[in-house]
């Protein structure tokens, strides 16, 4: 997925770039369309500022794209929202398994509490990006044209 922005300023080799969160293709609502600035709606704002490394030696005002490459938001999800739930059923599944005849809801709450928080704490120690809180994001020069491309 690539975004337009402009470099607002340069900070220890990174690039603060103004990237514009409704801005897509003709298609983008159609179906077929990537409708990848939906996911941006939640922030409230029609622009938001990314702190990106500057690899490519942007200057301050210059037109360029933010990439994010396939996959990364598919994988951002997953460990978001699926291994906490997977995490939370095994849990669930273990409490009820080890609990005394007596204690059953106790110990189904306890294990997927637990169960949950482990998933979580797994997915952060996995991906790479969550450790340095650094986005896997990348700077191109130039930007790209409102007409027949779609962001992908």
């Amino acid at each position: 997925m690539r975004v337009n922005g402009v470099v607002q300023r340069i900070e220890d080799g990174y690039a603060w770039v103004d990237v514009s969160v409704a801005q897509g293709c003709g298609r983008c609502q159609e179906p077929g369309g990537c409708g990848g600035v939906n996911i941006a709606k939640p922030f409230g704002s029609s622009s938001r500022a990314v702190r990106v490394r500057n690899e490519i030696n942007a200057r301050p005002g210059e037109q360029v794209r933010v990439v994010v490459e396939d996959g990364v938001p598919l994988r951002g999800a997953l460990f978001a929202y699926a291994f906490p739930v997977l995490g939370l059923i095994a849990g669930a599944a273990l409490g009820t398994a080890v609990a005394s005849a007596d204690s059953v809801d106790l110990s189904a709450t306890i294990g997927a509490v637990a169960g949950c928080l482990a998933a979580i704490l797994l997915g952060r120690g996995r991906t790479g990006w969550a450790k340095s809180a650094e986005l896997p994001l990348r700077l191109e020069k130039g930007a790209v044209s409102a007409g027949g491309e779609c962001g992908r």
